[in-house]
């Protein structure tokens, strides 16, 4: 049995009892002016539920976007560290040459090289001569990357 059949049950009690009818129907008004504020409370409960269920989504979407945005420097694949190594003890070499010490496709030398390069880990050796010349060299991060994580 729910609240409004009570009230009801209640309204039905005070008439059998012989109350007067101004009390009755004062208390008619009462349980009608609850069953209104019921029914605003459940639409606006409706709508914190809709709202919470959209925020729950924004704060997953955010978290997912911070974690694409976190930088990866704790864990470079194998490749990658070998990359450094080699340029550790030959700093000067073109893409080429990283390519061909790595048994690496010049596609996939270049893939590694891009990725290390925005990572600060590597840089230009010297002056460019010309385009695709370029010699690639160990930089700071780089060096910190593999002593930090016992690879020279």
């Amino acid at each position: 049995m729910n609240w409004q059949e009570i009230a009801g049950s209640v309204v039905n009690a005070l008439r059998n009892a012989g109350v007067k009818k101004d009390i009755i129907d004062l208390q008619e008004k009462q349980v009608a002016i609850f069953r209104d504020d019921v029914a605003v409370l459940t639409r606006k409960l409706k709508v914190s539920e809709s709202e919470t269920a959209d925020l729950k989504k924004k704060v997953a979407d955010l978290q997912q976007q911070l974690e694409r945005l976190r930088p990866q420097t704790s864990g470079l694949d194998e490749t990658a560290v070998k990359f450094l190594q080699l340029l550790a003890q030959q700093p000067g070499l073109r893409i080429e040459q990283i390519a061909g010490y790595l048994s690496l496709s010049k596609v996939k030398a270049e893939y590694h090289r891009d990725n290390l390069m925005a990572a600060e880990m590597i840089g230009y050796h010297g002056a460019i001569v010309e385009i695709g010349d370029e010699t690639y060299a160990l930089r700071r991060k780089g060096r910190e990357y593999l002593a930090n994580h016992g690879h020279i």
